[in-house]
């Protein structure tokens, strides 16, 4: 069956490469500018390499999304090679210039439906699958900008910071909170809600314990999770770190998958090192 639409989004989605290729969704990029030079990330710089020259070198970095330009040829190669409508899923508004952009890039072509997920990283993906399971099993575009919408009410979204430093380098925070944070060792949860990100909490301790915090609150009221698949992206984490929390999970949450990732670059900039989220569905 051919696909009745191309669903499209951006690399801050947090895909495995593998459900990038399963589904075939071609990706966005974004940018992240250092003090020398800018990158595409994903392409060009990892979340690896981002937190290297960030917590290695003090150094500062940015992240933004493509010009309009770049928009606007990244949906004209979409179209030669298609006759189906395009959904390009962005991340939340409020978060990021992207859905604005996207949107001044597809203006007056009526086959290209830009979509404020409402979220970010794994958040984000999961409306993206759902959108590529859709089009393969023929739904009409219609119908899947409909459950998309529908869809980001369910989805939970949140992560949690190691140190602020990053939140207040890039504005997301005030020095007096980073101070606060830094003095009495306090690591924010940061929750998405209505296209906003919001502080929603912090927890106190050593990195295992915070974590640990984190979870229970996270997946309290467990008989509310969807446990078809469910996202842990980790930034700046050992493997023995990544696993010590999907062992944590799977105590809390029963879930059929839980597709671990890295970070893009772009969330690990504003997030700094040590920040990870678990994003899932709720019924």
């Amino acid at each position: 069956m051919v696909d009745t639409v191309l669903v499209t989004t951006d690399c801050v989605c947090d895909l495995t490469t593998d459900l990038q290729e399963r589904y075939q969704i071609p990706i966005m990029y974004y940018y992240v500018q250092t003090e020398e030079a800018r990158f595409q990330d994903t392409r060009e710089m990892n979340s690896d390499d981002l937190i290297e020259y960030i917590e290695k070198d003090g150094k500062k970095a940015y992240s933004s999304c493509a010009p309009v330009e770049e928009y606007k040829d990244f949906f004209a190669k979409q179209k030669k090679n298609t006759d189906a409508p395009i959904i390009h899923i962005c991340m939340a508004q409020y978060v990021s210039d992207a859905y604005k952009t996207a949107k001044e890039a597809a203006q007056g072509d009526d086959s290209i439906h830009v979509v404020d997920s409402g979220h970010l990283s794994g958040g984000m993906a999961l409306m993206v699958l759902e959108a590529a399971k859709m089009a393969k099993r023929g739904a009409p575009c219609e119908v899947i900008l409909k459950e998309l919408e529908s869809m980001k009410e369910k989805v939970s979204t949140s992560f949690i910071v190691d140190s602020v430093q990053c939140l207040y380098r890039n504005g997301r925070i005030s020095k007096n909170i980073a101070r606060l944070c830094d003095a009495l060792s306090l690591h924010p949860i940061l929750k998405l809600s209505h296209s906003h990100m919001k502080p929603v909490g912090l927890c106190v301790g050593s990195r295992k314990r915070f974590a640990r915090a984190y979870l229970r609150w996270a997946l309290r009221r467990g008989g509310e999770i969807v446990p078809d698949m469910a996202f842990l992206i980790t930034a700046g984490a050992s493997y023995e770190f990544r696993q010590f929390l999907l062992e944590e999970i799977k105590q809390r949450m029963p879930c059929k998958t839980i597709v671990i990732n890295k970070a893009s670059a772009t969330i690990s900039c504003n997030c700094g090192s040590g920040a990870f989220g678990i994003l899932f569905l709720r019924k």
